[in-house]
């Protein structure tokens, strides 16, 4: 069965510009860019940075150096994740189930809402572009350590056609494509590791072994609350080739080597950390909330300087 694509009666973004704060400096390695209602899925694209706000219904695009525009979403979206797609962009919709392919300037052309096999999307999460026209997502389930397994990786093909590539996993959440190697890592969650896949030439995915992030996120970050749902979110190569895994419930970041080595790179002042991504001139990007009870979940949006998430922070 092919896709369910809908018109853009049911999903249309309001595209306004808007102004967006300027960092303000705050401590000696990152600058809050914005305060933000639950800010997930961060891309940088073409002198652009684009940043999900479940908590908001909208995307929004800062320019560099920070005045941007605001891309409003219906309200019960909540989108988390925003990747490249075609001319484009393909918006996850956490909160309505579905996917939402724009145009450039941020026009809905279609939503998705199920795989080619005709299984219903859970609750889209977070989305990696490839190099063949694709995107992977992941579709975690319900966020809870009581119930099992259901997390699902898709890919969004050219096409508009979604393959159900991976299942069972225990919150699906974070994914990157890692085009120079042909990698694929997507985040385990609650079993606190990070998957990883050589992706052939075919498109088909082989397992290598996971990164357990359970003994490096220990011990518990000094000052932050327990919290049970802990656990690896979104994740991107860093400019150095290492990979960077935000770690939700515990606000840091921790950076893994070419060789697997792990190290505690940060500590995020944000306990729900939800993900990371670098620009051209090595800056990182992270998102995360004070709040995930109280809606729309206060957060904010901070640049660190170049080489700051690995210990290595210069003057911003």
């Amino acid at each position: 069965m092919r896709p369910l694509i809908k018109g853009l009666a049911p999903f249309a973004l309001a595209l306004g510009l808007a102004g967006c704060a300027h960092a303000q400096q705050d401590g000696p390695g990152g600058a809050v860019l914005a305060e933000a209602a639950y800010p997930e899925g961060p891309l940088w694209r073409d002198g652009r940075l684009y940043v999900a706000e479940m908590g908001a219904d909208r995307i929004r695009v800062f320019d560099d150096p920070g005045a941007g525009a605001i891309w409003r979403t219906p309200e019960g979206c909540g989108p988390t994740a925003i990747a490249p797609y075609g001319e484009g962009f393909v918006v996850l919709c956490h909160r309505a189930a579905r996917l939402a392919v724009l145009d450039g300037q941020g026009r809905v052309l279609r939503t998705i809402e199920e795989s080619a096999e005709g299984a219903p999307f859970q609750n889209p999460n977070d989305a990696s572009s490839d190099d063949r026209g694709g995107v992977y997502f992941t579709d975690p389930g319900p966020f809870t350590r009581q119930v099992g397994p259901r997390g699902v990786v898709y890919r969004l093909d050219a096409q508009g056609r979604v393959e159900r590539l991976i299942e069972g996993l225990w919150y699906a959440n974070g994914v990157f494509f890692e085009a120079g190697a042909r990698r694929l890592y997507v985040s385990d969650m609650f079993r606190h590791r990070v998957l990883r896949y050589a992706v052939g030439e075919d498109g088909a995915l082989s397992a290598l072994a996971p990164i357990d992030v359970g003994l490096a996120a220990a011990p518990w970050p000094a000052g932050a609350p327990a919290y049970a749902e802990w656990g690896p979110d979104g994740l991107e190569i860093g400019p150095d080739g290492d990979l960077y895994v935000a770690i939700y419930g515990q606000g840091r970041v921790l950076r893994v080597s070419a060789d697997g080595a792990l190290a505690v790179a940060l500590t995020a002042p944000t306990q729900f950390l939800t993900n990371i991504a670098f620009d051209g001139q090595g800056r990182a990007y992270t998102t995360g909330a004070f709040d995930n009870v109280e809606w729309p979940f206060r957060g904010e949006v901070r640049v660190w300087p170049p080489g700051a998430l690995a210990g290595q922070a210069q003057a911003p």
